[in-house]
């Protein structure tokens, strides 16, 4: 299935998942790329930027920095119900639910992928049990293997719509056509919305 947005958690899916008392983590430049060349595949292929959102259950200040650094389009953070983000980004972006896809890793997300249309569950050998309930109750697509989680879902998800080579060539160029799309995403003003209770 191809999509025309994405979505991804933080915790697990970016990180192992371990995060310091203020909040903060890492991220892999190796995922960001990954993504980047999805995101160039996607608008090579429909003339169209591929939405991007990070949906998160804390405040996460490494992925806010992520999120205004790489011009994603949404960050959305407290969200403890993550549902709740789908009715915004719906909204905003224009695009139906059953068109995106997520990428996600444990019980805060099961939510969020029983309403979207491609879901994709990161593999850690200590979430098992939730990985057993959230494939029983068919929110498992496939299958994504933790440590670089976000890239190796890309690349999956490149080489199954044929654009891989084309886009590694291209960005290897920084083809005009690459150039006219690195211009488009850097326009991107991300839109920061906090779901913590009122």
């Amino acid at each position: 299935m191809q999509i025309k947005a994405l979505i991804l958690d933080w915790d697990g899916v970016w990180t192992n998942g371990r995060k310091r008392p203020d909040g903060q983590s890492d991220f892999s430049e190796h995922d960001t790329m990954g993504l980047n060349l999805l995101r160039f595949a996607h608008y090579a292929a429909t003339g169209e930027l591929l939405r991007v959102a990070i949906v998160t259950g804390e405040r996460n200040p490494t992925a806010e920095f992520l999120v205004q650094r790489e011009h994603y389009d949404d960050f959305i953070f407290y969200a403890r119900d993550k549902t709740k983000a789908v009715a915004l980004l719906e909204s905003s972006w224009g695009i139906p639910r059953a068109d995106w896809g997520f990428v996600f890793d444990d019980v805060l997300d099961l939510g969020l992928a029983a309403m979207v249309g491609r879901r994709a569950m990161v593999q850690w050998d200590f979430t098992k049990a939730i990985q057993d309930v959230a494939q029983a109750e068919g929110l498992v697509d496939e299958w994504v293997q933790p440590e670089g989680a976000v890239r190796r879902w890309c690349e999956s998800y490149l080489s199954e719509m044929g654009w891989l080579h084309t886009a590694v060539a291209e960005r290897q160029a920084w083809s005009p056509n690459y150039r006219t799309y690195w211009e488009l995403r850097n326009e991107i003003q991300p839109t920061i919305t906090d779901l913590s209770p009122r």
